[in-house]
């Protein structure tokens, strides 16, 4: 485990609304430093792969909730928190594959990488060993992600699914 804040998880979602996307797993942990309280929602899609997003409680309701910072100064713990969610959905499902979008600022330019992605990703590649899963990124997407190397038989068509699910998200 990293040194996150503790976690709890709170429910499956079952209300979802899209043909590939089987339910969300939602954690919520607080931030000692801040006393925010962050929401973990973890997507389970088909083939047990998991899309990892996660906000600031206080913008639950916002269209942007996933593009807001919250001046909280804390990116490290609370991402590492978040990367230990991650471990409590593998330790359920071995067979899990996960992916993340790195969500624009106004501080970004438009078809380039965001500076979010590039933080998580940095993070996400000196932390996660390339033993169990082999990392992928997309940088005009800002997408990243994990490939279970153990579940998954054919890796790049498995890629090519994601990739083309979240383009196709991201367009509609």
């Amino acid at each position: 485990m990293l040194d996150g804040y503790p976690f709890i998880f709170q429910m499956n979602d079952y209300s979802c609304s899209d043909d590939l996307l089987e339910y969300v797993l939602q954690y919520r942990f607080k931030s000692a430093k801040s006393n925010h309280t962050y929401i973990v929602r973890v997507e389970r899609y088909i083939e047990h792969t998991y899309c990892v997003k996660f906000f600031d409680k206080a913008n639950m309701h916002s269209d942007n909730k996933y593009s807001l910072r919250t001046g909280t100064f804390e990116p490290r713990k609370i991402v590492s928190t978040v990367l230990n969610v991650i471990l409590d959905v593998y330790n359920r499902d071995e067979k899990a594959s996960f992916f993340f979008i790195g969500a624009e600022d106004e501080k970004d330019i438009a078809g380039r990488a965001t500076r979010r992605f590039n933080f998580y990703a940095d993070f996400v590649l000196s932390v996660i060993t390339d033993r169990v899963f082999t990392h992928f990124r997309n940088d005009p997407l800002s997408l990243y992600i994990l490939v279970n190397k153990k579940a998954v038989s054919d890796i790049d068509s498995h890629v090519k699914r994601i990739n083309d699910y979240v383009a196709e998200a991201m367009l509609g």
